[in-house]
């Protein structure tokens, strides 16, 4: 049988043709009786089976990547065609079997050149397929996602193939992210601004759980690991006076003209704090490659962030966030005063007002003269004064709220906030989920991609990655 014979791409078209021809006549004829709705799902079904032909057509025209009977590498190795395989290939229209050349010699690699030449993955599932699976679970479940996926295009893969499709999907989100051009100057805010904050994610134990008969009391499935969150942006600065800081957080009086975050960019990782500091780092340095721009780093009271920050972030000003703050005051005002009564309102109003006029050690000494005044407090109300206290003297160099205002600088970490819920919470916390370590990595590298807006750039990315792997050592 000679090699033409093989591939009929005028075949594919005439089944392409008729297939035009049908739902033209169905859209003329019976499709005149019936509903908008019923007449688009079906022109819509009936137009996958005309792409699928259509794919069939364009690889038919590949003639199987034919390059005759030798094929020469770029190293000088030649290698005779071997024979003609099939491969099952799924795109969106439905399932196409390919045929292709494979040229091979003895102890030497063998190379199918239609792969290199149409960039064909490695799996039985087309790019744009897996770029689909990945974006949907983004924001689905993976069960979710198969079924909007077998719903759309009458296909989906198994689950356990669709999450090794998105652990992949995301391996290349660190040398994206390195090869991105710094925003344009004129379009960043004079404040460089990181706010970091942490939020447990559920995982598997390294044992099985269904490996135990029965589980003790209060024991559970999995635990939580920790994923460090990020959000980086700058911003313009914002004049308000204390009083006015204080109207907004207690009256919610809206501020006249806050700036909005400028180019903001979140991430989110189990591999720990300090690669997080690291990607942080990278991040304020292609941003500001002078380093002309006063640099902010927001973050709650955790101490494992603050000394892994203070390692990596040189040159920051570190501001404790306002609202972490005001919790303790609130635990303090319930103290001495019943929860939501104006007494407490009154309590915390004055001291988030001396906190903001830069007058922390005041209020740590109230405290310290309330516990001396109350002796009869019980230890639980003790201790709840002794940790605030304990908790403003850790980081009052954290603390300096008069000068944050006089600079202009954000003093809520908000921006964050949202991120660990967006990004972290809503995802990866539903009900009975439970992850391992590189499926939850890979999900919060996709959904960050996405949040950010940078997906449709990382995709022909990750395919560029996909094709020097799998080819550019061939063609050394």
């Amino acid at each position: 049988m000679k090699d033409c014979q093989t591939f009929d791409c005028e075949k594919s078209i005439a089944q392409a043709t008729e297939q035009f021809k049908r739902i033209k006549e169905y859209v003329q004829g019976e499709a005149q009786q019936q509903d908008a709705y019923t007449v688009e799902r079906r022109v819509f079904m009936e137009s996958m089976r005309l792409g699928l032909y259509m794919m069939g057509a364009y690889f038919e025209q590949k003639q199987g990547g034919d390059r005759g009977q030798l094929l020469t590498m770029p190293d000088g190795t030649i290698l005779p065609r071997e024979r003609l395989d099939d491969k099952q290939f799924v795109t969106v229209f439905g399932e196409l079997g390919l045929k292709r050349w494979y040229y091979h010699e003895d102890n030497v690699a063998g190379f199918f050149p239609l792969d290199e030449e149409v960039n064909l993955p490695e799996r039985s599932f087309s790019y744009y397929v897996q770029e689909l699976l990945g974006q949907h679970t983004t924001g689905m479940t993976y069960d979710e996602a198969m079924a909007e996926v077998q719903r759309m295009f009458g296909f989906a893969p198994y689950k356990h193939t669709v999450e090794a499709i998105v652990e992949d999907a995301a391996c290349d989100v660190e040398s994206f992210y390195d090869s991105q051009p710094a925003v344009s100057p004129e379009r960043e805010g004079e404040i460089l601004v990181s706010a970091i904050d942490g939020k447990g994610v559920p995982t598997v134990k390294d044992e099985p759980a269904e490996h135990k008969v029965r589980l003790a009391r209060g024991e559970k499935l999995g635990h939580k690991k920790e994923a460090t969150v990020s959000a980086v942006y700058t911003i313009k600065p914002y004049e308000r006076t204390a009083e006015e800081i204080v109207s907004e957080v207690r009256d919610n009086q809206p501020p006249a003209k806050r700036p909005r975050p400028q180019n903001k960019r979140v991430r989110a990782t189990l591999s720990g704090k300090q690669a997080m500091m690291q990607w942080v780092a990278e991040e304020v340095r292609r941003r500001d490659p002078c380093g002309t721009k006063p640099h902010v780093c927001l973050m709650d009271g955790s101490k494992g962030l603050w000394t892994q920050a203070r390692a990596e972030l040189k040159g920051f000003t570190f501001i404790l966030d306002l609202f972490h703050a005001l919790e303790y005051l609130w635990k303090v005002a319930y103290v001495f005063h019943a929860e939501n009564s104006p007494e407490a309102e009154g309590f915390v109003r004055q001291r988030l007002l001396m906190l903001l006029e830069g007058k922390v050690g005041y209020v740590i000494g109230g405290m310290r003269q309330m516990l001396t005044k109350h002796r009869k407090l019980h230890k639980a109300q003790r201790d709840t004064i002794l940790r605030t206290i304990a908790y403003y003297e850790s980081n009052c160099k954290a603390m300096r709220y008069d000068e944050y205002i006089a600079a202009g600088f954000p003093i809520g970490s908000g921006a964050v906030e949202a991120a660990c819920r967006h990004l972290v919470k809503d995802r990866m916390e539903g009900s009975g989920m439970r992850w391992t370590i590189r499926g939850a990595e890979a999900v919060l590298q996709l959904r960050a991609l996405y949040l950010n807006g940078d997906w449709n750039a990382y995709w022909q990315h990750h395919m560029q990655c996909e094709y020097a792997r799998r080819f550019d050592s061939a063609a050394a």
